[in-house]
Protein backbone atom coordinates (compact mmCIF):
# COMPACT_ATOMS: atom_id res chain seq x y z
CA UNK A 1 0.00 0.00 0.00
CA UNK A 2 1.30 3.41 -0.99
CA UNK A 3 1.90 5.78 1.88
CA UNK A 4 -0.12 8.96 1.85
CA UNK A 5 2.16 12.04 2.15
CA UNK A 6 5.42 10.06 2.07
CA UNK A 7 7.60 13.15 2.72
CA UNK A 8 5.60 13.93 5.85
CA UNK A 9 5.91 10.33 6.98
CA UNK A 10 9.65 10.42 6.37
CA UNK A 11 10.01 13.65 8.37
CA UNK A 12 7.98 12.14 11.21
CA UNK A 13 10.15 9.01 11.25
CA UNK A 14 13.32 11.15 11.22
CA UNK A 15 12.05 13.15 14.20
CA UNK A 16 11.16 10.00 16.13
CA UNK A 17 14.52 8.38 15.32
CA UNK A 18 16.40 11.49 16.49
CA UNK A 19 14.62 11.34 19.83
CA UNK A 20 15.21 7.60 20.14
CA UNK A 21 18.90 8.01 19.33
CA UNK A 22 19.12 10.78 21.97
CA UNK A 23 17.77 8.43 24.60
CA UNK A 24 20.19 5.74 23.47
CA UNK A 25 23.09 8.17 23.83
CA UNK A 26 22.02 8.99 27.37
CA UNK A 27 21.85 5.34 28.30
CA UNK A 28 25.33 4.73 26.88
CA UNK A 29 26.81 7.89 28.47
CA UNK A 30 28.24 9.08 25.16
CA UNK A 31 30.79 11.82 24.71
CA UNK A 32 29.70 15.46 24.89
CA UNK A 33 30.45 16.13 21.21
CA UNK A 34 28.13 13.30 20.15
CA UNK A 35 25.37 14.60 22.42
CA UNK A 36 25.79 18.04 20.88
CA UNK A 37 25.32 16.67 17.36
CA UNK A 38 22.38 14.50 18.30
CA UNK A 39 20.61 17.34 20.13
CA UNK A 40 21.01 19.54 17.06
CA UNK A 41 19.66 16.73 14.89
CA UNK A 42 16.47 16.65 16.98
CA UNK A 43 15.86 20.35 16.36
CA UNK A 44 16.65 20.13 12.66
CA UNK A 45 14.37 17.09 12.35
CA UNK A 46 11.60 19.07 14.01
CA UNK A 47 12.26 21.89 11.53
CA UNK A 48 11.87 19.47 8.62
CA UNK A 49 8.66 18.07 10.09
CA UNK A 50 7.24 21.57 10.53
CA UNK A 51 7.97 22.39 6.89
CA UNK A 52 6.11 19.28 5.77
CA UNK A 53 3.16 20.03 8.04
CA UNK A 54 2.87 23.47 6.47
CA UNK A 55 2.85 21.97 2.97
CA UNK A 56 0.20 19.38 3.77
CA UNK A 57 -3.34 20.69 3.35
CA UNK A 58 -5.06 18.05 5.45
CA UNK A 59 -3.13 16.26 8.17
CA UNK A 60 -4.67 13.13 9.63
CA UNK A 61 -5.58 12.88 13.29
CA UNK A 62 -3.16 9.97 13.65
CA UNK A 63 -0.24 12.06 12.37
CA UNK A 64 -1.13 14.98 14.64
CA UNK A 65 -1.35 12.64 17.62
CA UNK A 66 2.12 11.26 16.89
CA UNK A 67 3.54 14.78 16.51
CA UNK A 68 2.09 15.82 19.87
CA UNK A 69 3.54 12.76 21.60
CA UNK A 70 6.99 13.37 20.10
CA UNK A 71 6.82 17.08 21.01
CA UNK A 72 6.04 16.09 24.57
CA UNK A 73 9.15 13.92 24.62
CA UNK A 74 11.20 16.83 23.31
CA UNK A 75 9.87 19.17 26.02
CA UNK A 76 10.62 16.58 28.68
CA UNK A 77 14.23 16.48 27.47
CA UNK A 78 14.54 20.27 27.20
CA UNK A 79 16.70 20.62 30.30
CA UNK A 80 19.16 17.97 29.16
CA UNK A 81 19.36 19.41 25.65
CA UNK A 82 20.09 22.87 27.03
CA UNK A 83 23.07 21.43 28.88
CA UNK A 84 24.82 20.61 25.59
CA UNK A 85 23.44 23.27 23.25
CA UNK A 86 23.81 27.04 23.54
CA UNK A 87 20.59 27.92 21.74
CA UNK A 88 21.14 31.72 21.62
CA UNK A 89 24.35 31.16 19.62
CA UNK A 90 22.60 28.78 17.20
CA UNK A 91 19.74 31.23 16.70
CA UNK A 92 22.25 33.94 15.78
CA UNK A 93 24.16 31.67 13.39
CA UNK A 94 21.22 30.31 11.42
CA UNK A 95 20.38 32.06 8.09
CA UNK A 96 17.03 33.33 9.35
CA UNK A 97 16.20 33.64 13.04
CA UNK A 98 13.87 30.73 13.88
CA UNK A 99 10.62 31.62 15.69
CA UNK A 100 9.43 28.08 16.35
CA UNK A 101 9.23 27.04 20.02
CA UNK A 102 11.83 24.22 19.85
CA UNK A 103 14.55 26.75 19.08
CA UNK A 104 13.50 28.64 22.23
CA UNK A 105 13.53 25.82 24.72
CA UNK A 106 15.57 28.08 26.98
CA UNK A 107 12.82 30.69 26.86
CA UNK A 108 10.12 28.09 27.38
CA UNK A 109 11.84 26.68 30.40
CA UNK A 110 12.46 30.13 31.82
CA UNK A 111 8.85 31.11 31.16
CA UNK A 112 7.61 28.22 33.26
CA UNK A 113 9.93 29.28 36.05
CA UNK A 114 8.82 32.88 35.64
CA UNK A 115 5.16 31.92 35.81
CA UNK A 116 5.78 30.12 39.07
CA UNK A 117 7.72 33.07 40.45
CA UNK A 118 5.00 35.46 39.32
CA UNK A 119 2.44 33.58 41.40
CA UNK A 120 4.73 33.86 44.42
CA UNK A 121 5.45 37.55 43.84
CA UNK A 122 1.78 38.35 43.25
CA UNK A 123 0.87 36.59 46.49
CA UNK A 124 3.54 38.54 48.37
CA UNK A 125 2.53 41.86 46.76
CA UNK A 126 -1.13 41.44 47.59
CA UNK A 127 -0.21 40.43 51.13
CA UNK A 128 1.96 43.53 51.52
CA UNK A 129 -0.77 45.75 50.11
CA UNK A 130 -3.34 44.29 52.50
CA UNK A 131 -0.95 44.73 55.42
CA UNK A 132 -0.19 48.36 54.53
CA UNK A 133 -3.85 49.24 53.98
CA UNK A 134 -4.96 47.58 57.22
CA UNK A 135 -2.37 49.49 59.24
CA UNK A 136 -3.38 52.85 57.85
CA UNK A 137 -7.10 52.14 58.13
CA UNK A 138 -6.93 50.76 61.68
CA UNK A 139 -5.47 53.99 63.00
CA UNK A 140 -7.79 56.30 61.05
CA UNK A 141 -7.00 57.30 57.49
CA UNK A 142 -6.36 61.05 57.24
CA UNK A 143 -5.13 62.78 54.07
CA UNK A 144 -1.62 61.32 54.16
CA UNK A 145 -3.00 57.88 54.97
CA UNK A 146 -5.48 58.05 52.10
CA UNK A 147 -2.70 58.89 49.64
CA UNK A 148 -0.50 56.17 51.14
CA UNK A 149 -3.24 53.58 50.61
CA UNK A 150 -4.58 54.76 47.25
CA UNK A 151 -1.22 55.15 45.46
CA UNK A 152 0.13 51.59 45.93
CA UNK A 153 -3.40 50.20 45.46
CA UNK A 154 -3.69 52.03 42.13
CA UNK A 155 -0.33 50.69 40.96
CA UNK A 156 -1.25 47.16 42.03
CA UNK A 157 -4.63 47.29 40.30
CA UNK A 158 -3.00 48.71 37.17
CA UNK A 159 -0.49 45.86 37.15
CA UNK A 160 -3.26 43.34 37.85
CA UNK A 161 -5.29 44.66 34.91
CA UNK A 162 -2.32 44.32 32.60
CA UNK A 163 -1.67 40.78 33.80
CA UNK A 164 -5.10 39.33 34.43
CA UNK A 165 -7.41 40.85 31.80
CA UNK A 166 -7.32 40.19 28.07
CA UNK A 167 -7.41 43.88 27.18
CA UNK A 168 -4.68 44.61 29.68
CA UNK A 169 -2.47 41.82 28.34
CA UNK A 170 -2.90 43.07 24.79
CA UNK A 171 -1.99 46.60 25.84
CA UNK A 172 1.06 45.42 27.75
CA UNK A 173 2.16 43.21 24.83
CA UNK A 174 1.89 46.17 22.45
CA UNK A 175 3.92 48.34 24.78
CA UNK A 176 6.62 45.68 25.12
CA UNK A 177 6.63 45.11 21.34
CA UNK A 178 7.18 48.84 20.76
CA UNK A 179 10.27 48.62 22.96
CA UNK A 180 11.69 46.04 20.53
CA UNK A 181 11.76 43.21 23.07
CA UNK A 182 11.82 39.77 21.35
CA UNK A 183 8.86 37.46 21.82
CA UNK A 184 10.74 34.91 23.89
CA UNK A 185 11.88 37.60 26.32
CA UNK A 186 8.51 39.21 26.92
CA UNK A 187 7.59 37.07 29.90
CA UNK A 188 10.78 38.17 31.57
CA UNK A 189 9.95 41.80 30.79
CA UNK A 190 6.52 41.42 32.38
CA UNK A 191 8.10 39.75 35.38
CA UNK A 192 10.53 42.66 35.71
CA UNK A 193 7.61 45.08 35.87
CA UNK A 194 5.98 42.96 38.56
CA UNK A 195 9.23 42.84 40.51
CA UNK A 196 9.50 46.63 40.29
CA UNK A 197 6.00 47.00 41.72
CA UNK A 198 6.74 44.52 44.48
CA UNK A 199 9.99 46.32 45.24
CA UNK A 200 8.08 49.58 45.56
CA UNK A 201 5.55 48.00 47.92
CA UNK A 202 8.30 46.35 49.95
CA UNK A 203 10.21 49.61 50.21
CA UNK A 204 7.05 51.38 51.36
CA UNK A 205 6.43 48.64 53.93
CA UNK A 206 9.96 48.99 55.31
CA UNK A 207 9.39 52.77 55.52
CA UNK A 208 6.35 52.38 57.80
CA UNK A 209 8.39 52.69 61.05
CA UNK A 210 9.95 55.90 59.72
CA UNK A 211 6.53 57.29 58.73
CA UNK A 212 5.22 56.26 62.14
CA UNK A 213 7.92 58.20 63.99
CA UNK A 214 8.66 61.18 61.74
CA UNK A 215 5.13 61.90 60.54
CA UNK A 216 2.43 60.74 62.94
CA UNK A 217 4.28 60.70 66.28
CA UNK A 218 5.77 64.11 65.54
CA UNK A 219 2.36 65.47 64.54
CA UNK A 220 0.94 64.12 67.78
CA UNK A 221 3.62 65.92 69.78
CA UNK A 222 2.88 69.19 68.00
CA UNK A 223 -0.85 68.76 68.60
CA UNK A 224 -0.21 68.00 72.28
CA UNK A 225 1.88 71.15 72.73
CA UNK A 226 -0.90 73.19 71.11
CA UNK A 227 -3.50 71.69 73.44
CA UNK A 228 -5.20 69.73 70.64
CA UNK A 229 -5.44 66.54 72.69
CA UNK A 230 -8.06 64.79 70.55
CA UNK A 231 -6.04 65.22 67.37
CA UNK A 232 -2.87 64.27 69.24
CA UNK A 233 -4.48 61.01 70.35
CA UNK A 234 -5.49 60.21 66.75
CA UNK A 235 -1.97 60.77 65.47
CA UNK A 236 -0.39 58.70 68.24
CA UNK A 237 -2.80 55.85 67.47
CA UNK A 238 -1.93 56.08 63.77
CA UNK A 239 1.77 55.98 64.61
CA UNK A 240 1.22 52.84 66.70
CA UNK A 241 -0.94 51.23 63.99
CA UNK A 242 1.89 51.68 61.47
CA UNK A 243 4.54 50.47 63.90
CA UNK A 244 3.32 48.72 67.07
CA UNK A 245 6.92 48.81 68.35
CA UNK A 246 7.12 52.61 68.28
CA UNK A 247 7.77 52.89 72.03
CA UNK A 248 7.95 56.68 71.97
CA UNK A 249 4.45 56.90 70.49
CA UNK A 250 3.27 54.56 73.27
CA UNK A 251 4.96 56.77 75.87
CA UNK A 252 3.49 59.96 74.43
CA UNK A 253 0.03 58.41 74.31
CA UNK A 254 0.40 57.30 77.93
CA UNK A 255 1.40 60.83 78.92
CA UNK A 256 -1.68 62.19 77.16
CA UNK A 257 -3.97 59.67 78.87
CA UNK A 258 -2.46 60.62 82.23
CA UNK A 259 -3.30 64.27 81.57
CA UNK A 260 -6.85 63.17 80.81
CA UNK A 261 -6.97 61.26 84.13
CA UNK A 262 -7.34 57.96 82.25
CA UNK A 263 -4.78 56.20 84.42
CA UNK A 264 -5.48 52.61 83.40
CA UNK A 265 -4.96 53.48 79.73
CA UNK A 266 -1.84 55.46 80.61
CA UNK A 267 -0.42 52.54 82.58
CA UNK A 268 -0.93 50.19 79.61
CA UNK A 269 0.96 52.51 77.26
CA UNK A 270 3.77 53.08 79.76
CA UNK A 271 4.19 49.33 80.24
CA UNK A 272 4.75 48.91 76.50
CA UNK A 273 7.20 51.84 76.40
CA UNK A 274 9.10 50.36 79.36
CA UNK A 275 9.73 47.24 77.25
CA UNK A 276 11.62 49.53 74.90
CA UNK A 277 13.74 50.92 77.77
CA UNK A 278 12.37 54.47 77.57
CA UNK A 279 13.61 56.18 80.77
CA UNK A 280 10.68 58.62 80.81
CA UNK A 281 8.26 55.70 80.75
CA UNK A 282 9.98 54.12 83.78
CA UNK A 283 9.58 57.42 85.61
CA UNK A 284 5.91 58.03 84.76
CA UNK A 285 4.86 54.45 85.42
CA UNK A 286 6.67 54.53 88.78
CA UNK A 287 4.84 57.74 89.72
CA UNK A 288 1.52 56.00 89.09
CA UNK A 289 2.63 53.16 91.39
CA UNK A 290 3.59 55.70 94.08
CA UNK A 291 0.14 57.25 93.85
CA UNK A 292 -1.33 53.78 94.34
CA UNK A 293 1.02 53.28 97.35
CA UNK A 294 2.83 50.42 95.60
CA UNK A 295 6.26 51.70 96.57
CA UNK A 296 8.35 48.57 96.03
CA UNK A 297 7.26 48.30 92.38
CA UNK A 298 7.93 52.00 91.92
CA UNK A 299 11.47 51.74 93.33
CA UNK A 300 12.30 48.81 91.02
CA UNK A 301 11.13 50.78 87.99
CA UNK A 302 12.97 53.93 89.03
CA UNK A 303 16.28 52.13 89.59
CA UNK A 304 15.98 50.56 86.14
CA UNK A 305 15.05 53.95 84.67
CA UNK A 306 18.09 55.62 86.26
CA UNK A 307 20.28 52.88 84.77
CA UNK A 308 18.83 53.39 81.30
CA UNK A 309 19.04 57.19 81.58
CA UNK A 310 22.74 56.87 82.31
CA UNK A 311 23.30 54.54 79.37
CA UNK A 312 21.34 56.74 76.98
CA UNK A 313 22.69 60.03 78.38
CA UNK A 314 19.15 61.33 78.84
CA UNK A 315 18.32 65.01 79.35
CA UNK A 316 18.80 66.44 82.87
CA UNK A 317 15.04 66.86 83.38
CA UNK A 318 14.58 63.10 82.89
CA UNK A 319 17.28 62.26 85.43
CA UNK A 320 15.89 64.87 87.82
CA UNK A 321 12.40 63.30 87.72
CA UNK A 322 13.77 59.79 88.24
CA UNK A 323 15.80 60.73 91.34
CA UNK A 324 12.99 62.92 92.69
CA UNK A 325 10.47 60.09 92.43
CA UNK A 326 12.96 57.60 93.88
CA UNK A 327 13.37 59.90 96.89
CA UNK A 328 9.59 60.18 97.18
CA UNK A 329 9.14 56.38 97.13
CA UNK A 330 11.92 55.87 99.71
CA UNK A 331 10.37 58.56 101.94
CA UNK A 332 7.06 56.72 101.81
CA UNK A 333 8.91 53.52 102.77
CA UNK A 334 10.36 55.34 105.81
CA UNK A 335 13.87 54.86 104.43
CA UNK A 336 14.92 58.44 105.05
CA UNK A 337 18.66 58.09 104.46
CA UNK A 338 18.14 56.67 100.95
CA UNK A 339 15.39 59.21 100.32
CA UNK A 340 17.67 62.08 101.30
CA UNK A 341 20.46 60.84 99.03
CA UNK A 342 18.18 60.55 96.01
CA UNK A 343 16.55 63.94 96.61
CA UNK A 344 19.91 65.67 97.04
CA UNK A 345 20.96 64.31 93.65
CA UNK A 346 17.71 65.65 92.17
CA UNK A 347 18.15 69.13 93.68
CA UNK A 348 21.77 69.21 92.49
CA UNK A 349 20.65 68.48 88.94
CA UNK A 350 17.99 71.20 89.10
CA UNK A 351 20.34 73.83 90.53
CA UNK A 352 23.31 73.05 88.28
CA UNK A 353 24.00 76.19 86.14
CA UNK A 354 25.03 73.97 83.23
CA UNK A 355 21.45 72.66 83.09
CA UNK A 356 19.88 76.13 82.93
CA UNK A 357 19.10 75.70 79.22
CA UNK A 358 16.91 72.69 80.02
CA UNK A 359 13.38 73.20 81.33
CA UNK A 360 12.68 71.31 84.56
CA UNK A 361 8.94 71.67 85.01
CA UNK A 362 8.65 70.97 88.75
CA UNK A 363 11.91 71.96 90.47
CA UNK A 364 10.04 72.63 93.72
CA UNK A 365 8.92 68.99 94.12
CA UNK A 366 12.35 67.69 95.14
CA UNK A 367 12.75 70.59 97.63
CA UNK A 368 9.34 69.93 99.19
CA UNK A 369 10.10 66.22 99.57
CA UNK A 370 13.58 66.84 100.94
CA UNK A 371 12.08 69.25 103.48
CA UNK A 372 9.71 66.52 104.66
CA UNK A 373 12.57 64.04 104.99
CA UNK A 374 14.67 66.49 107.02
CA UNK A 375 11.64 67.52 109.09
CA UNK A 376 11.03 63.92 110.08
CA UNK A 377 14.69 63.64 111.06
CA UNK A 378 14.26 66.89 113.06
CA UNK A 379 17.13 68.54 111.23
CA UNK A 380 17.23 72.37 111.32
CA UNK A 381 18.10 72.52 107.61
CA UNK A 382 14.50 71.53 106.91
CA UNK A 383 13.49 75.24 107.16
CA UNK A 384 15.78 76.15 104.27
CA UNK A 385 14.21 73.42 102.11
CA UNK A 386 10.69 74.58 103.09
CA UNK A 387 11.61 78.04 101.87
CA UNK A 388 12.94 76.61 98.58
CA UNK A 389 9.75 74.61 98.31
CA UNK A 390 7.71 77.81 98.61
CA UNK A 391 9.87 79.66 96.10
CA UNK A 392 9.92 76.96 93.41
CA UNK A 393 6.63 75.12 93.96
CA UNK A 394 3.45 75.64 91.95
CA UNK A 395 -0.17 75.21 92.94
CA UNK A 396 -0.85 74.01 89.38
CA UNK A 397 0.95 70.78 90.24
CA UNK A 398 -1.45 68.57 92.28
CA UNK A 399 1.33 67.09 94.41
CA UNK A 400 3.09 70.41 95.01
CA UNK A 401 -0.17 72.14 95.95
CA UNK A 402 -0.46 69.85 98.99
CA UNK A 403 3.20 70.26 99.88
CA UNK A 404 3.03 74.05 99.55
CA UNK A 405 0.25 74.16 102.12
CA UNK A 406 2.43 72.09 104.44
CA UNK A 407 5.43 74.38 103.74
CA UNK A 408 3.43 77.48 104.65
CA UNK A 409 2.33 75.86 107.89
CA UNK A 410 5.89 74.83 108.86
CA UNK A 411 7.34 78.23 108.00
CA UNK A 412 4.61 79.99 109.96
CA UNK A 413 5.40 77.83 112.98
CA UNK A 414 9.07 78.83 112.63
CA UNK A 415 8.18 82.49 112.31
CA UNK A 416 9.17 82.58 108.65
CA UNK A 417 7.19 83.75 105.67
CA UNK A 418 6.56 81.78 102.48
CA UNK A 419 7.80 84.01 99.67
CA UNK A 420 6.66 82.76 96.26
CA UNK A 421 7.65 84.46 93.00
Amino acid sequence: MLLKHPSLQFALVRYQKALDDWNSLEDSQAALSTEDEQALEILLARDALQNELKKTEKVSVDILSQVMQLDLRLKQNAGKILKVLNLPEYRESLPSPPQDWWWHLDGKQINWVIKGLKVMVWTGSLGLLANIASRFLSGGVGVFGAVAVVFPSFLTLLQARSELTEAGQEGLDKLIAKKGIPQHRRERAKFSLLLALSGLLLGFWFALPLISEKVYNQRGLNNYKQGQLGTAEENYLRAIALNPDNVYAHYNLGNLYEDLQQFDKARTQYLIAVKGDVPEAYNNLARLFIQKKEYAQAVALLNQGILQAGKQDSFPEVKYSLFKNLGWARFKQDRDTEAQQALQVATAIASNPENAKYIIKNPGSARCLLAQVLERQKQPSAIEQWQKCCQLGSTLNPDEDTWLHLAQKKLQEAGKSCKQP
